[in-house]
């Protein structure tokens, strides 16, 4: 019986391919990738041959056959699943295959190598834990206002595209001007850069030396204690129980346990709540 191994591969520059996933593109005779063409470009570029490989295509929008056929050949032979860049599960085709692989018993092996969201969060100058993982950002600016509102403490890391993170920039620098944020474009490549601010508020001094152009990676920082009851349902939630008669008290103590929070400042904050409404 095979496996299924993860093989990550790199997201800009090839000197970070490791000698286990090199070995592993040599020796290996059944992939699953994203893109058969980046896959054998990459191939190309390593001086890797072709011959005696299948090579399969696995994306998003791969059927249930062709998801079912990735198993069979798992389970007859090793089958090393790759994506176009970085790890093959992180916002990558592979976590349906590996989910449905361990309901069958088959064995899962990683070999490791560079992943966008932990080299961004090491160049981001944020505080590393803890740190959150949301893949790509919602394209519409009320679902993407709704996500930083409802935002708990820690770092937050996004995928958003070129085309894009300027809107999303001045929304956050908006709505949420106190927030600690990272811009990180073109990890490990040559135009590589790094846009740290201290404060949301600070976009419009430094948009201009952002060129809107690759890959993005935004990562933004909550410190911790600062969760409010502001956070989208939550509040309301509470609202509605304070307002039927239930004991502020009571209430901020099960709200501090959810949002590791101090009950005597939120117990203060539902009192005036209360008094509001009762007024």
């Amino acid at each position: 019986m095979g496996k299924i191994i993860l093989l990550n591969t790199p997201i800009g520059n090839l000197g970070d391919l490791t000698p286990r996933v090199l070995e592993a593109l040599k020796v290996g005779t059944v992939f699953a990738v994203e893109d058969t063409r980046v896959f054998k470009e990459l191939l190309n570029h390593l001086g890797v041959s072709l011959q005696g490989k299948r090579v399969f295509a696995l994306h998003d929008q791969s059927e249930d056959k062709v998801m079912e056929k990735m198993l069979e050949l798992a389970q007859m032979d090793d089958l090393y699943v790759t994506s176009d860049a970085g790890s093959p599960i992180i916002s990558d085709p592979a976590y349906p295959l590996v989910l449905a692989a361990s309901e069958r018993g088959i064995t899962i092996e990683s070999y490791s190598g560079v992943s966008s969201p932990v080299m961004a969060l090491e160049l981001s100058g944020l505080p590393p834990i803890p740190f959150h993982f949301h893949g790509f950002l919602p394209r519409e600016s009320g679902k993407k206002s709704k996500v930083f509102q409802e935002m708990s403490g820690g770092t937050h890391i996004y995928f958003d595209a070129p085309t894009r993170i300027e809107k999303t920039m001045d929304l956050l620098s908006r709505e949420h001007p106190d927030l600690k944020v990272a811009i990180v474009r073109e990890l490990s490549k040559k135009f590589e850069q790094v846009i740290r601010l201290k404060e949301a508020r600070e976009w419009g001094e430094r948009k201009a030396e952002v060129t809107f152009k690759g890959e993005f990676v935004l990562l933004v920082n909550k410190a911790l204690g600062e969760q409010n009851m502001a956070s989208g349902e939550l509040k309301a939630i509470a609202e509605e129980i304070v307002s039927k008669g239930a004991a502020p008290k009571q209430v901020a103590k099960l709200l501090g346990l959810i949002l590791d929070r101090s009950s005597k400042e939120i117990y203060s904050e539902l009192n005036r709540q209360k008094q509001s409404i009762e007024d």
